[in-house]
């Protein structure tokens, strides 16, 4: 039973009785951070200026859904356009918070307080950019359901669902890599 209190410990961060056994240190941010910071926040922005601007003149029926091709194939009222928007807001202000605490997330080794730094560091920059990605892209999808609904657009393009998919897991597979990579023994080479 020990050992797989000290696996349980190694893996969570929590030893046997739930106590919090990593070091809790506050990661500073670079300009590359708050740059990744800035283009978040301009993706909510637009994420919800978007359907405020444009609600009146939608048409009463709209794309809800696009079929991995791109192009819709769902629809209903137009107020399924806040529907991305309240939900993107949401996740945002989640991501941002969860940020705060990376004592708490999972890692691919032992935090230690030799490595706490760098792995910390490392984790808030895939959530942080993760968190922008996901915000922009809400916003893209925004956009193309209310020009699609305009006549402006057809769907959201056959490029999308690959260009998605690469960019998540290749933004989760980048900083997983720089986690695990011995290389990267300091923050500043991340």
């Amino acid at each position: 039973m020990n050992k797989v209190h000290a696996l349980y410990s190694v893996v969570s961060g929590y030893d046997k009785n739930g106590n919090m056994v990593r070091p809790r240190i506050k990661i500073k941010k670079t300009s590359v951070d708050f740059a990744t910071e800035i283009v978040g926040i301009i993706g909510l922005l637009l994420l919800i200026g978007l359907p405020l601007y444009y609600f009146e003149k939608l048409p009463e029926t709209i794309p809800r859904h696009f079929g991995a091709n791109g192009e819709a194939d769902g629809f209903s009222g137009k107020g399924i356009i806040w529907t991305l928007p309240i939900i993107g807001m949401v996740m945002y202000v989640g991501m941002f918070w969860l940020n705060k605490y990376p004592h708490i997330f999972n890692y691919p080794q032992q935090v230690t307080k030799e490595n706490a730094e760098r792995l910390y560091t490392i984790g808030t920059r895939m959530i942080r950019t993760l968190n922008s990605i996901i915000t922009c892209i809400f916003a893209y999808i925004t956009y193309s359901t209310i020009q699609t609904s305009l006549g402006n657009q057809d769907g959201l393009g056959t490029w999308f669902t690959p260009v998605f998919v690469i960019l998540i897991f290749g933004v989760t597979g980048y900083f997983l890599y720089q986690s695990m990579s011995k290389k990267s023994q300091t923050a500043n080479n991340v």
